[in-house]
């Protein structure tokens, strides 16, 4: 297969937006011959993934936990990425790989356009995020950061490194809870949503950056803006070190604003269709989309338009692994694409990225009795799970992943036309 290649790599790597990006820049350019995959690896599998690719890659963006293993898989490293220990970046060049880090930029260009000359900020975290904070925060010409963290060893760790990374900068540690009571006029949230305490924040005014990008606005968001703070995204982050990769992958100038519609698509909340074989998800997510005036897509049909084979074939050809592995990647892109309605493979749940992956989604489980479903389906040789001769222990042990990830649950066993419209209530009922 000809073209130029790129992707990202990391664990967990279902709910990353590069792909979105990446794609939506290649088609606002032309650049049709390009393509961008995920891979979901560790640490120790990046040796080998990168030692085995062919000319026809361009690039890599790199997720955890690989920032800091891809220094060591590179032929070369950019000063910055030396310089902050971890990347994110590798760019095929002529003299080999080339690691680079996007992330601390990124964050630059995200907070420059409020900045007002602070010398003082306050970090929350001591992660990995912490030090790209830091290293934004230098540039930035900041003085003096103070770290608020609830593991102190981490922030002696982090301030011990920053001595070395960013020695003009007086790093102070404090205790997370107390970063309420301080006067840092920029603060910068490293943190997961919700795991940094707002409660008592007064009023104050200055910059707040939260580095979370879904689930917007978080509740440190709103206690911010609620005190009077400006308030930056972690979406801006997101767009700002894509669309840098971008550049260094293909030479162009990245299409900024399509980039930053694809990424308010993907983080859109899909209605996605679960239950078990002969529910009725393809017909009764066709009249829902309908109804809702949004796109329908069958994981099945996407993956039958994509690969040229029947799903018969694939697990002929692959096993069932083989097919859950690009059911898996499927439902990944889907989920991080534009608004549709997607119909799920009834075996689709039995992969727990799947099931991690629908969280933030409406999830409609078609609830139908084995009897029915069976009655439904007939011998259709297109469905290879009928070969199975356990069908009743298939069905019953999947019922808890369906259950698990609905967010309702609709009997099925009525006409279509009738199942639709109750899904219809129950998604406009939640949303």
């Amino acid at each position: 297969m000809g073209g130029v290649k790129a992707a990202v790599l990391g664990s967990p790597i279902a709910h990353s937006l590069s792909p979105a990006l990446h794609r939506v820049g290649y088609a606002a350019l032309g650049l049709t011959e390009w393509t961008y995959s995920r891979f979901e690896l560790v640490a120790d599998q990046l040796p080998d993934f990168v030692s085995g690719l062919d000319a026809q890659w361009r690039g890599l963006s790199l997720t955890m936990p690989l920032k800091v293993a891809c220094l060591e898989v590179a032929d070369q490293v950019t000063p910055l990425a030396a310089r902050a220990g971890a990347g994110n970046t590798l760019v095929r060049t002529p003299q080999g790989w080339l690691a680079d880090n996007t992330d601390i930029p990124g964050l630059v260009m995200a907070l420059r356009p409020a900045w007002q000359g602070w010398s003082q900020a306050a970090i929350l975290g001591a992660g990995a995020t912490a030090r790209s904070s830091v290293l934004a925060l230098d540039a930035l010409g900041v003085a003096e950061v103070n770290i608020y963290a609830r593991n102190a060893s981490r922030a002696a760790e982090l301030i011990d490194w920053a001595s070395a990374a960013a020695p003009s900068l007086q790093l102070n540690a404090h205790e997370l809870s107390t970063w309420v009571g301080g006067n840092d006029p920029v603060v910068v949230s490293t943190l997961p949503a919700g795991a940094a305490d707002s409660a008592g924040l007064a009023r104050r005014t200055g910059l707040l950056f939260d580095a979370v990008y879904a689930g917007w606005p978080t509740p440190l968001a709103r206690a911010a803006n609620a005190a009077g703070m400006e308030v930056i995204g972690g979406i801006e982050l997101l767009i700002a070190q894509a669309a840098l990769q971008f550049e260094l992958f293909t030479g162009q100038r990245p299409p900024e604003l399509a980039m930053r519609a694809a990424a308010a698509a993907a983080l859109s909340e899909k209605i996605v269709l679960v239950g078990f074989m002969g529910a009725g998800k393809t017909t009764v997510g066709r009249l829902l989309a309908g109804r809702l005036g949004m796109d329908f897509i069958d994981v099945d049909e996407a993956i039958v338009a994509a690969t040229g084979r029947s799903v018969a074939e694939i697990f002929t050809e692959s096993g069932e692994a083989g097919f859950r592995e690009l059911e898996a990647a499927t439902i990944a892109d889907l989920l991080t694409g534009f608004p549709a309605v997607i119909a799920l493979g009834g075996g689709a749940l039995t992969n727990e990225a799947v099931r991690q992956s629908l969280a933030g989604h409406q999830v409609v489980l078609l609830d139908i009795s084995l009897a029915d479903a069976l009655a439904r389906v007939g011998s259709d040789a297109g469905r290879p799970m009928l070969a199975r001769d356990d069908l009743t222990q298939l069905y019953a042990s999947r019922q808890d992943a369906y259950h698990g990830v609905a967010t309702a649950v609709v009997a099925a066993e009525a006409e279509p036309a009738v199942v639709a419209e109750a899904v219809f209530r129950a998604v406009r009922a939640r949303g």
